[in-house]
């Protein structure tokens, strides 16, 4: 019989009263509760935390740990929340994502039927229901693009659950390493230096349309295209001497993610 494992997540968040709370009961809805909830405030006016406190009381969660970090940015709210890491695997989720029930379960099932190595499991972004045609299509497609390009990250950062031996091993998320929009990106390029990432049909979250606008976090096509077919021993090269300083340039830094002048303050997808 398999050890009996412990996860951790971790969910970092900035003004976030309108969705985060919504969030979070689908966390409490799982069927594999997480062991340690990890909220860190990234500096809300909005009154985010008290609502989770309320929502969270006397939830059956082991450890729930509310912290806060007021340098603005989310690579610092998740650098800090880093340390306070216990569980064998972390998810880190968003503020705007629904996760569902079987979340969890399913990605500490696929750790525990993964290849050797396996240092990442990665879940597909949804913007619609999961049975619908276009969806189904999206699971089927997605884990097969993964054998394809099996060095790159071909989801966002809510989706991300990792081995937390690994992810220290690869010096987790580092606004002196990166601090630019695509820390998804930039994370996985370092984990894959260590080990392998699995994607799956049955593992998926599905994510609010609330950007009315992505042009200040997005990367273009021609970037896009390079990171796709870049060898993998290039991607140093790629990573830090070539999109960092063009990122740089479009003022594309991590604050790009704080700013919700684009919110359209839809509510969460159903």
């Amino acid at each position: 019989m398999e050890p009996y494992s412990t996860i951790s997540v971790v969910i970092p968040y900035y003004n976030e009263a309108g969705f985060l709370p919504q969030t979070l009961r689908t966390i409490l809805d799982q069927t594999r509760r997480p062991d340690q909830l990890v909220l860190i405030d990234n500096g809300s006016s909005d009154g985010t935390e008290d609502l989770c406190r309320a929502l969270l009381e006397g939830c059956a969660i082991p450890e729930i740990l509310f912290l806060r970090e007021s340098r603005p940015g989310k690579i610092f709210a998740l650098e800090a929340a880093g340390p306070w890491v216990t569980g064998e695997f972390v998810a880190f989720a968003d503020a705007d994502i629904q996760y569902p029930p079987r979340y969890l379960e399913t990605a500490e099932r696929l750790f525990r039927t993964a290849p050797p190595g396996t240092a990442a499991v990665m879940a597909l972004y949804l913007h619609g229901a999961a049975g619908e045609m276009p969806g189904l299509l999206y699971r089927l497609v997605m884990p097969l693009l993964s054998r394809i390009f099996p060095t790159k990250c071909l989801t966002g950062g809510g989706g991300q659950v990792f081995r937390t031996a690994t992810f220290r091993k690869a010096g987790g998320f580092s606004a002196a390493t990166w601090n630019y929009v695509l820390l998804d990106h930039e994370i996985m390029h370092r984990m894959f230096k260590l080990g392998k990432s699995r994607y799956h049909p049955d593992f998926w979250c599905l994510h609010t349309n609330r950007r009315g606008s992505r042009r200040s976090v997005r990367w273009n096509l021609w970037e896009r295209f390079l990171y796709l077919y870049m060898p993998p021993a290039f991607l140093d090269w790629y990573f830090y001497r070539f999109l960092g300083p063009r990122l740089a340039k479009r003022r594309m830094t991590q604050l790009s993610l704080r700013e919700q002048s684009w919110n359209r303050k839809v509510g969460m997808p159903g």
